[in-house]
């Protein structure tokens, strides 16, 4: 495949320096993860991934996206080495954007709208849904262009440390290895530059033929794509990933971009001595990385990343309310996130702490706007402040947030079914049937007053009552909070009913509690919530996941376990499972 690449590259067309970018993305549009997975519905509150009239599917569509994380397979004896398959997986978009401001060093540089990730899991990172279409490709080589003209024309010192401006060979070679090395993120081969040098030659000015090559370069899929293909580690059809390759699956895994100056010159020296990166190295850059002060910023957003998705807080942004009810500003919405945020941060990089402690946090960080909606004190003034939660007026931890709460909730009333099903799939891990075909979703009002509660019993009582009774006898422990996350001591003038059960966990027996604090306790204790965790984090940082992948599943579990599930070991247990540096081949 890269040999094939390769000769690509040296392609013209009928462009001044050509759709380098429609040849390229050829044959990789419809690469993913090699490894296929089950199940076509659509997780609620998730987009389908329906066909765009003005930008058709490739041939060769890619497979169906799983509903739930899909189970973990058994971890045999023989495939306890067993990493998984090797794979050619597109940047998504925020790795993209971050990877095109760090490329020219410039964070004003024109970001086109040329992808549309779908999301699968509440993430975009699925190696088999993130593809390059002919319309997309098109919109690539127009952008390429322009952002080579610009880049040329009024940064060319900043974009390469190449000092020389002739048109000689050795100056053409000098700019294609230093730009290609940070545009690939890995050093050029002899072949490779030949095949650049066979654009940069025939134009007149150095200029212009850099712009060629920046342009065909931003069209590349070795620029576009991540590949993480290896080399053939003695037979056995095993392969060990390259020390670029390693290196870009650290960067991108724990700041979302490219990899910084000191990890691509390890690459470099370990490619030039015939070794890999050993797992010294890679500790020691990925823990350089989460405490640099210059990368660190990038290591929390990402973090975040993978937060939003797991735990569906991107929800709160979507979430439709009546407005008739109460008006909920986008500010507001955006002080929930930030409230949630800086918590998590706190909890992971401050504190060192676990998953468990944002469960049981007493504290949280609110501002003025916050407290007035909380009904809390102890902050003024729009910036965030840290605030203790007073016993008995709001209950402890990250699932009494806004965020949470008001992207769970219905338009007018809470809703115990959604916040019961994040419980049930995102922090346990047990997957649910979608609804049969027909179902009326809308539950409709009691003829006398009636809670929250009562109404949806009376709705789902009968057949509905099979599947969510694993739901919502969860979200009832939310109804002390309605659909905006406002803390309400009765409903309608009826006492609130806050007691619920957990029924059948994936290990142990039913659970009952009386409200949020009761099941954030037992969330906390709970096995099954820390393997879920790492269930979700290693799917999104691997891209998908594939036939015997238990095996790396339970490494990472045993690494993470180490350090008793502290958020950042979590993380860096990633790095250390056999998939991170090997692979084998696909079907």
């Amino acid at each position: 495949m890269m040999s094939t690449l390769n000769s690509l590259v040296s392609a013209r067309a009928c462009r001044r320096y050509s759709a380098v970018a429609l040849l390229l993305a050829g044959p990789l549009g419809c690469l993913g993860n090699l490894g296929d997975v089950d199940g076509t519905a659509v997780e609620e509150g998730e987009e389908e991934n329906k066909p765009d009239p003005n930008n058709p599917l490739p041939t060769d569509d890619p497979p169906p996206q799983p509903h739930d994380i899909p189970k973990v397979s058994a971890c045999m004896v023989e495939d306890l080495s067993t990493p998984g398959p090797r794979v050619v997986r597109r940047l998504t978009v925020d790795q993209f954007e971050a990877t095109v401001r760090d490329l020219f060093k410039d964070p004003s540089v024109a970001l086109p709208s040329i992808f549309n990730d779908p999301q699968v899991l509440g993430f975009t990172a699925d190696a088999n849904a993130l593809v390059i279409r002919d319309l997309t490709a098109q919109q690539i080589m127009d952008w390429a262009e322009a952002t080579a003209e610009w880049a040329v024309t009024t940064k060319l010192s900043s974009i390469t440390s190449v000092t020389c401006r002739a048109t000689d060979a050795a100056c053409r070679g000098e700019f294609i290895r230093d730009f290609g090395r940070r545009a690939f993120r890995e050093k050029l081969s002899d072949d490779r530059v030949a095949s650049y040098d066979a654009l940069f030659a025939p134009e007149k000015t150095f200029e212009d033929g850099a712009k060629v090559v920046v342009s065909a370069m931003l069209q590349s899929p070795f620029f576009l794509y991540r590949h993480e293909i290896g080399t053939d580690a003695g037979g056995a059809g095993v392969y060990e990933l390259t020390p670029h390759e390693i290196a870009n699956n650290l960067s991108y895994l724990l700041t979302g971009t490219m990899p910084d100056e000191a990890l691509l010159q390890a690459a470099d020296a370990a490619a030039a001595q015939g070794t890999t990166l050993t797992s010294e190295q890679i500790s020691q850059h990925a823990l350089r990385i989460l405490e640099d002060p210059a990368t660190r910023p990038l290591a929390e957003a990402e973090m975040m990343r993978f937060m939003r998705g797991w735990l569906q807080l991107n929800r709160l942004v979507t979430s439709v309310k009546d407005n008739t009810v109460f008006q909920l500003p986008d500010a507001l919405r955006k002080d929930m996130m930030s409230e949630t945020q800086a918590l998590i941060l706190d909890a992971a990089f401050t504190q060192n702490g676990t998953f468990s402690s944002l469960l049981q946090a007493d504290y949280t960080y609110i501002n003025s706007d916050l407290a007035a909606h909380y009904g809390l004190g102890g902050a003024g003034g729009t910036e965030l402040t840290r605030v203790q939660i007073p016993p008995g007026q709001r209950d402890r931890g990250i699932l009494a947030h806004g965020s949470f709460l008001t992207g769970h909730g219905g338009a007018k009333l809470s809703s115990p079914t959604q916040r019961g099903k994040m419980v049930r799939t995102r922090l346990l891990c047990q997957p649910l049937e979608p609804p049969p075909p027909g179902v009326d979703p809308n539950v409709k009002p009691l003829e006398t007053p009636a809670t929250t509660r009562e109404t949806l019993a009376n709705h789902t009582a009968g057949t509905c009552n099979g599947c969510h009774k694993y739901m919502d006898n969860i979200g009832v422990g939310f109804e002390h909070y309605d659909t905006f996350g406002r803390w309400r001591n009765d409903e309608n003038g009826l006492p609130l009913d806050v007691t619920g059960t957990i029924i059948e966990p994936p290990s142990g027996s039913d659970f009952n509690f009386s409200g949020a604090t009761e099941l954030a306790d037992y969330l906390a204790a709970s096995e099954d919530v820390k393997a879920c965790m790492v269930r979700y984090w290693s799917y999104y940082a691997f891209g998908g996941t594939w036939q015997q992948d238990g095996c790396t599943y339970e490494k990472v579990q045993q690494e993470a376990a180490v350090d008793e599930y502290r958020i950042k070991s979590v993380w860096l247990a990633l790095t250390r499972a056999p998939h991170f540096t090997r692979r084998v081949q696909g079907p």
